[in-house]
This record gives C-alpha cells, structure tokens and sequence, in this order.
C-alpha cells in the first residue's frame, strides 16, 4: 500500500562547481570519507559523476543524517472571488469552505496531506534524535524511482562491466515504483515502510490494508536484494515496518488477536517467530509519543542492535548512491502543479520562498485581508491598515493602486513620510506600476521624509520647512483635483501625523479623495479611528520565522499589533532557524572569532558563507518549476550597522571583516548605504518574486548587506540577522526589522558569552 501524488518533475544532475570571476561560485564541499582498503572486493568504485552528485546533495553524508524531502508542503486550496467591476483576486479557502464546498478528492487530499506531515514530523524526530546520538541516516519520503540502468551514467549500467558478480540491471517495477519511507542506516542496513491512511479504526478495513502492505513490502523487498544489491557479497540487512497514522494501537491489537492467517502477514514482513507483528507498526497514538516513536525505531531495526557487519563507511556510501542518483523524484505537495522535487534544505528554502514570496500575478490573500479590498467605501475612501511587519498590508495597498489606475483614476500618488520608509514606497509604486500594465495611469512618487524631525528628548516635531511643503503638496492636490474629480494616495509605513495632516487639509478644502495609509506603529487620533483595519494573519513568513518575530519586544508590550492565528493552516512550517555563536571576547577559545558584534568578526562571515552553501545558493541548480535554485540576490544580511565605510560613529562600525569572511568563501557581496537613493530603489524593484528575482541574475549577482532600516518593505528568501543586541534571545531586537524581512530561512548570528 502506498501513497500516489500525481505528477512530477525530473531530477536534474548537481550544479557546476566552476564560476567566473565576476560571478564566483563557492568552492565544492569536502570529499566523502576514503573507503578503507579490506571492502574494495564488497563494493564498487564511485564513478567521478556518483561522487560529484553525492558531494553536491549530501555534502557532510559521513557525519550528518538528512531526510528527503527536507519537509512536506500541503496542498492550497484557492478560491477566484471578484472586486468591484470583475476585478479578479485569489482566496485562500479555510477548512470550512473546504468540507462544505469541495468534492471528495479534494478532501481525501486534504486529509492525506495532513498524514504525510504527521509522518515527515515522526522522522524529522528520529533524525534529530539520532543527531544527538551520533547516529548516521538518510531518510527517503515519497520516493518515486525510474528504471535502473537506463540512464548511462546510472551505477547499474558500469556495474555489469565492473564486476562479474553484478546482475543485469532491471526495473524496479514496485507499483508504480513508489516507495513510501526508506531508511539506509549506517550501521543496521536498510529499513522500508508502508504507509496506510484512512483506515480510522475500521477493523475490517485494518486487515484488509496489512495484507496488501505485507504483500508490498515483500514484493519491495525481493526486487531490492536482487536488482539493487545483487552484485554485493554480503547483503546488508532488509527491515520492514508499517506506519498506520490515523489508526489506534488497541484497534491494531484487535485486528492481529482476530486475524486467521497472521502467520501469512508476519511472513510478508520477515517477523522472525516469537515477535509480534504490532511492535513494527507505528499507530496514530505513537507518533505523538516520542518514547513510543522511539521504541518502534528501535523494534523495526531490533535484528541489527549491535549493528548489522555488512555495513560500513563505503558500503553506506555506496547505497546511498545506488537509492539516490537513480531517484527519479520526490513527490511532493505544492499549491500549484506541478508537484516539486525538493532534494535538499536549498530546495525547500526556494520553494518555501516562492509560496510565501509570490509575485503579484499570483498573490493569493486570507479572507481578512480580502475583505478589507471589498468593502464598499464611503465618498471619502480612507483606510488605514494597521498590523505587525508581514501581514500583507503593502499587498493591499498595491492590489488597491492597480485596481484604481485600471479604473482610469489618471494618476496614483505612492506617498513616503519617513526616511526608513523609501524602500516601501519604491516598491508600492513600482508594483501598482508594472501589475497595472502600460497606458492605465500614472504612479507619481512625493517624498514627505523629514517634515518632521525628533527634537532633543526624541519626540518627533513638525518643523517650519515641513509645514510649508506639506501645504503646498496640498494646494497641488486641490488643483489636479480640480481637473480629474479626486485624487487618490497610497502611503506605506506611513507616519501618521503626516497622513492625518494630509487627511484634516483636504477635508477642509472639500476634495474629493482616496487615502490608504499603512503601518505597523500607528498612534491614530480619533478623527480617523474609525478607518482603521487591523490585519493580523501572517502570510508573508512561514510558521518557524513567525514564531520568532512574535517573541519581539515591541510586539510583547503591545506596541505592535499580535498575530492572529490565520483560517488557512500554512502549506509548510518552513525551515527551522539556522544559528551562527559568536563568542564574547571573554571567552579562552573563542574559536577563530573577533570583535565585539558579529559584523566586527572574519569567522562568521566565513561560517554563514558555508551554511548558504549547503543551501545550495548561488550553484546553478535545475530546481522547481524551472525558476533556478537560490541565488545570492535572495540573500539580505541585516542588523543595526553602516555599510558607509567612513562613518566615525562606534556603534556603526562597517561590517568590512563580516564580509571578507564571506568573500574569502567566495561570496560577492553588494553593500548598499542608507543614503544610496538608486541602490535602495533597485532593492525595492527586484522584491518582485522570485521570478523576476531569478530573471535578473547577471553579473551583479550578490549578497545584500543593508541596514536593517533601509529595507523596511522588503524581503527575501533568506535573511541573514547579524545580532548587535544583548546576550540573551529576549534582547535580540532585530526580530521585528531584520527576521521578519524573511520569506523562508532566518540565519541568526548571535552573540554568546561565557
């Protein structure tokens, strides 16, 4: 029994490792551990283009265990809903509309996904499990294999040549050469699963789906020993084990107590005599128990406790080769076809990334921010949307300007009242802009920053200059109102006195006008209360960066708004957050690192280059959809410092040794000054989507390093948080500037001390 997910795409060979000097590629990984001399007779020779593929996608395979695909992504149902004059938006569905509106396919694939998360969360337990304990794994998931040795460079084809004791390659031919979980350890052999959902506790139905499991299992397991390790002298050992995650353990037990031909099943499933067949199935109430979890890893490897003497280094190698490289695909989840193959953590950032960072062709929004776009408004068309960083508020922004351009309003002012709020305005208006189209209108840009300025106890205070250029943009206002009817303004990251300046004086003038202001900080007077639009649900970051934004100290103290947990569960938790130490200088081996703060240290800049290249950035992968992999244009490396190289100020030293860390790893890096109006705006242009991002890669290719305040409005994929705060998390006060710019990965750079 097995899971079938529809269609997929073909598994590419591992990037160049060659690059040219404008666009260096890091250097390849460490070579896999040397087989040792006593088991050249047992296992075959690596093939230059086995080990380049093994370097590539299991580059620490000797000292690291890793699971593919390195997380589920559900299925997302999306709904077309209308604005307005047939003004088309996409709704995610909630799970209501779902059991309500869809048909039964749809929510058996609902249903499946949410076994296949369950089971991909066990083995990411087992695997860290086994991190802790040394010990060494690979897990396969879904894997969809082709035929063996009808690619040329397929090990199966040399290995005839190569060896008198190779059998003739052949097809797998499982049912439709699925395997549901495979397990290749490095000291027990190889263990293979069958997963069976939706049988409930229907006992029946339980029996009935053992059977054909066992019958998989030893159909799998026969093909394996003769086609996979045929030519090996000392076969390592085959283990087999059931996963039943919507079944009970006491429904299992009453199944197997009024089973007639058990003795038939434990054949199936080489149960030695004296075993219970129970002790190799993992039910629904086990994998929320990890003593449980633990004690069926353990039962379904039990044979080899000691360890299974077939096994070593190369024969591990050698069989992780031999199930990876022919892997055709790892079926996979998306929310749009086709489905993925994610090979490694990199895939699943990309992917991640391209869910949580869509272009605006094809944004898909939560019904509250939907709701915000449908209501009707009033004469003076006023919202003012408030919530913390990543809740979509520049989407609906955007999503309102394009809509009034293809209205034929004429023009759209994209209005900026804050220094930190230039990136956010270069991006609503370049998107309003090209989402438009050509000839819908015009987007004019006003830069209000500086009318107002903090005085001497850090108040912000209206200043003689800003007053004047704020009534004189109104009397501009009040004389193309004249000519068009109504003028319309978008403002992002918007002070609010400056907007209800703006607001009061065209109220007085009696013009007719749209005003959608948007911030996380908003101190609204009372006036304009009743505007106000919360948005709350996180759409931008996936669950492991929201988690970590939440935790700041604004958010804490009630100065931002909380996340609301969205109707939508999100499609994946995203990938975990990734952690640099920087050690205070108090410590006696500080492990090569310098300085004070991480952007003042070499080490970290060389330790967060080789992370980004075990993410796969920057090689020139055949990923998803075709889109490329990561490249370093999906990389912003953040914190509280100056890029200005000249800047005197202590507490803005340049990050210059941070990044010939990373260049001497071969990273390019593109330092953009908070006062680099042209470099701020390209930012804000190429935060598109991954699309356009993958589209301009070039010559100036290279990692962002950027004041966090500069890039307020942003976001990439990755996001690099050089850490300035205390030494404990709670001070970490980059949390709401720096890690909430992340579409998918956060790689936190933290200082420690002793």
């Amino acid at each position: 029994m097995h899971i079938t997910q529809g269609p997929a795409v073909e598994c590419a060979p591992p990037c160049s490792t060659s690059g040219s000097p404008g666009n260096q590629a890091v250097s390849p990984a460490p070579p896999l551990m040397a087989r040792s001399q006593e088991s050249e007779d047992q296992v075959l020779k690596l093939s230059d283009h086995e080990r380049e593929f093994l370097n590539a996608w299991f580059p620490h395979l000797e000292s690291e265990s890793y699971i593919i695909p390195p997380a589920h992504i559900d299925t997302v149902q999306e709904r077309m809903a209308y604005i307005g004059e047939g003004e088309r938006i996409q709704v995610l569905k909630t799970q209501q509309q779902i059991d309500i509106d869809e048909s039964r396919e749809v929510r058996d694939t609902v249903r499946i996904d949410t076994v296949l998360k369950n089971v991909h969360h066990c083995m990411n337990q087992i695997k860290n499990k086994a991190a802790r304990e040394k010990e060494i794994m690979v897990l396969l998931t879904q894997a969809k294999f082709g035929v063996y040795g009808a690619d040329t460079q397929s090990i199966y084809t040399g290995a005839a040549a190569r060896n008198t004791n190779s059998v003739k390659a052949e097809p797998l031919n499982l049912e439709e050469d699925f395997v549901d979980l495979l397990a290749i350890h490095r000291e027990r052999g190889i263990m293979m699963a069958a997963i069976i959902p939706q049988t409930e506790d229907d006992p029946l139905a339980v029996q009935e789906e053992l059977k054909k499991a066992a019958a998989y299992l030893k159909q799998a397991r026969d093909v394996v020993r003769r086609s996979v390790l045929g030519d090996l002298v000392t076969q390592p050992a085959l283990h087999q084990a059931i996963v039943l995650p919507d079944t009970t353990r006491r429904c299992l037990e009453e199944v197997l107590l009024n089973m007639s031909d058990l003795q038939e099943l434990q054949e199936g499933l080489s149960v030695e005599p004296g075993r219970n067949v129970s002790q190799i199935c993992l039910c629904e109430d086990d994998m929320a128990d990890q003593t449980r979890l633990d004690a069926w890893w353990r039962a379904s490897l039990e044979r080899n406790e000691g360890g299974d003497p077939a096994m070593d280094a190369a024969t591990y190698t050698q069989l992780v080769a031999r199930f990876s490289i022919p892997l055709t695909t790892v079926e996979l989840f998306l929310s749009r076809e086709p489905r993925l193959q994610l090979w490694t953590q990199g895939h699943l950032v990309h992917a991640v990334g391209m869910e949580h960072g869509r272009p605006m062709s094809c944004i898909a929004l939560f019904p509250q921010q939907f709701q915000v776009l449908e209501e009707t408004p009033d004469d003076d068309d006023v919202r003012i949307l408030w919530g913390p960083t990543g809740t979509s508020k520049s989407v609906v922004l955007i999503i309102k300007g394009f809509f009034l351009l293809r209205k034929g309003c004429g023009t759209v002012f994209v209005l900026q009242t804050s220094r930190d709020g230039a990136a956010a305005a270069y991006l609503v208006g370049h998107q309003v802009r090209e989402t438009a189209g050509q000839g819908a209108g015009s987007v004019q840009l006003v830069n209000m920053a500086g009318v107002r300025e903090k005085d001497r106890y850090g108040q912000y205070q209206w200043t003689e200059e800003g007053k004047k250029k704020v009534q004189a943009w109104v009397e501009e206002l009040c004389q193309h109102a004249q000519t068009h009817g109504r003028v319309h303004i978008l403002a992002d990251e918007a002070e609010c006195d400056v907007i209800a300046e703006i607001y009061r004086a065209l109220k007085q003038r009696h013009v007719r006008f749209t005003l959608w202001a948007a911030g996380v900080k908003l101190d609204v007077p009372a006036d304009m209360e009743r505007y106000v639009r919360k948005l709350t649900q996180p759409l931008r970051s996936p669950p492991a960066v929201v988690r970590e934004v939440e935790q700041a100290d604004d958010m804490k103290r009630g100065r931002v708004p909380a996340y609301t947990r969205p109707p939508v569960s999100a499609p994946c938790d995203g990938p975990p957050v990734l952690t640099v130490r920087h050690y205070d200088p108090g410590y006696s081996d500080r492990q090569g690192h310098e300085g004070l703060y991480p952007w003042r240290c070499a080490r970290c800049g060389e330790l967060v280059a080789d992370m980004l290249r075990d993410l796969r950035v920057g090689c020139d992968d055949n990923a998803p959809h075709g889109q490329g992999g990561l490249t370093y244009s999906d990389v912003f490396v953040l914190g509280e410092m100056d890029c200005d190289t000249d800047t005197p100020d202590d507490r803005y030293l340049s990050p210059a040794p941070f990044i010939r860390g990373l260049e001497s790893r071969g990273v390019p890096t593109r330092k953009v000054d908070y006062n680099d109006t042209a470099a701020v705006r390209q930012l804000a242009e190429m935060t598109s989507g991954p699309t356009q991002r993958a589209a301009g890669r070039g010559r100036d290719e290279a990692v962002t390093v950027v004041n966090e305040n500069t890039v307020w409005g942003l976001e990439r994929p990755v996001v690099v948080y050089l850490d300035s705060s205390g030494y404990s998390d709670a001070d970490a006060r980059g949390r709401l500037r720096s890690m909430s710019r992340s579409t998918a990965q956060v790689i936190w750079v933290k200082r420690v001390r002793t």
